[in-house]
């Protein structure tokens, strides 16, 4: 287990806030498992757009990177793929054969779970906006990619694309005033992962709606799961840097930023503009 302080100096390209990649350059005298001059990538909570940051772990969490790992890959990595895998393999238990559906597919953390479902072995509907979205979907291996703006109902879309079953389990990062639609879409026995409210409502979920199909409404906070559970977490990132490796996961960095732009950079991710991740490179 990682313990102690440690810094990491980021360098470019580098996405800051909560998440970054970076060489560590101090540890504190308690750290284990970590060395100075390693290439991490950590969750940091605070420090937005800083060159230089002091983390505590468990709060932060640190993971040594793959040494073919570029620096931007590695700063767009820690929070969706963690949320991915979190939310996907551990609380949703989607499993190989299933079939997952993937709303807000064209952001970061949608683009990375349509990827992680499909390295688990699951058949991946993925729904997004737009073609530009959908067009990032099909590339990242959807297997049926669904234009919200076009298609409707999606219920009835997601039914006939899976001979009227439903599917196992909904990744939803978008929310919205009106969840009925989603929970339509799953399949008897379904899991409805509450990911984030992208759309900037929050549903409102009545209990009996999980009893028709017995389904379960199912949150999902990775940050925290990390700290309460790092031994778990560092099992899942042994697993992402294994997929990396093999190249069934990678960011899909659709936006790059200069510092000086990063108010640009910022209005890309709240209008909902962003294709995968956004990216602001930091000053040598």
């Amino acid at each position: 287990m990682v313990r102690g302080l440690y810094q990491a100096r980021p360098e470019p390209p580098f996405v800051p806030g909560t998440e970054g990649a970076g060489v560590i350059t101090e540890l504190g005298s308690d750290v284990s498992g970590l060395a100075v001059g390693d290439r991490v990538l950590a969750v940091l909570g605070s420090g937005a757009f800083a060159t230089e940051v002091a983390a505590t772990p468990p709060f932060q969490q640190v993971h040594r990177i793959p040494d073919d790992m570029p620096w931007d890959e590695a700063a767009a990595f820690n929070l969706t793929y963690g949320t991915g895998i979190h939310g996907l393999l551990r609380r949703g238990g989607l499993g190989a054969g299933e079939s997952a559906l993937v709303l807000g597919a064209g952001g970061g953390c949608g683009s990375a779970a349509v990827q992680i479902a499909k390295a688990a072995g699951a058949t991946v509907i993925a729904v997004a906006g737009g073609e530009d979205k959908c067009e990032l979907a099909r590339r990242l291996g959807a297997d049926i990619v669904l234009d919200h703006q076009v298609v409707t109902p999606l219920s009835a879309a997601v039914k006939e694309a899976t001979g009227g079953r439903g599917v196992d389990v909904v990744f939803d990062t978008v929310g919205g005033s009106d969840v009925r639609e989603p929970l339509r879409c799953l399949a008897w026995n379904g899991r409805y992962l509450v990911i984030g409210f992208a759309a900037g409502e929050i549903p409102l979920i009545k209990a009996n709606q999980t009893i028709l199909k017995g389904i379960s409404i199912v949150g999902v906070a990775y940050g925290m799961s990390a700290v309460a559970d790092p031994v778990a977490n560092a099992k899942d990132f042994k697993q992402l840097f294994t997929w990396y490796r093999q190249g069934l996961v990678r960011p899909a960095i659709g936006h790059r930023f200069a510092l000086a732009d990063a108010a640009q950079a910022m209005r890309v991710v709240f209008e909902r503009r962003a294709l995968g991740k956004v990216v602001i490179e930091m000053p040598v």
